[in-house]
């Protein structure tokens, strides 16, 4: 997808959607950003929907867990104070599957959204090879 191929009102369509969400991460992380490492969240509103992409660039593979934990930590107060949600993302150059690292960051996202009653919509690997959506928490998949 590009940002000429969004759909009409994209929006006003609530990240819920797992294939809007990863469309949403594709566009946010471009190319570039996923061959140096980044972090992306997608800051929504109360109805899940995108409102503000935030782009931290040049994140590298195995970045210590508290780059991102220090972003949600000045982040997620506000989001709350809004009843929002967040879309997250992490680039990285290869790979379709997450590594221990990846699994970490993934955990700290749902352990500190759950603390601040944020509401986290996904959380995505976006590499050369595609976008991957991780897992779910089990109180949500359930």
């Amino acid at each position: 997808m590009t940002f000429e191929d969004l759909p009409p009102r994209a929006s006003q369509i609530p990240l819920t959607n797992r294939r809007v969400a990863a469309d949403v991460i594709d566009l946010i992380i471009g190319d570039a950003d996923r061959e140096v490492g980044c972090v992306a969240v997608m800051v929504c509103d109360s109805q899940d929907r995108g409102i503000q992409p935030i782009l931290l660039h040049d994140v590298p593979v195995g970045a210590a867990i508290g780059d991102l934990e220090r972003l949600l930590e000045m982040l997620l107060p506000l989001v709350a104070a809004r009843d929002g949600s967040v879309l997250i993302g992490r680039g990285r150059p290869r790979g379709v599957a997450p590594d221990d690292t990846e699994r970490a960051w993934h955990q700290m996202a749902i352990d500190r959204c759950a603390t601040h009653g944020v509401g986290l919509l996904g959380y995505l690997l976006a590499t050369a090879d595609g976008v991957f959506r991780l897992p779910d928490p089990l109180s949500a998949a359930s």
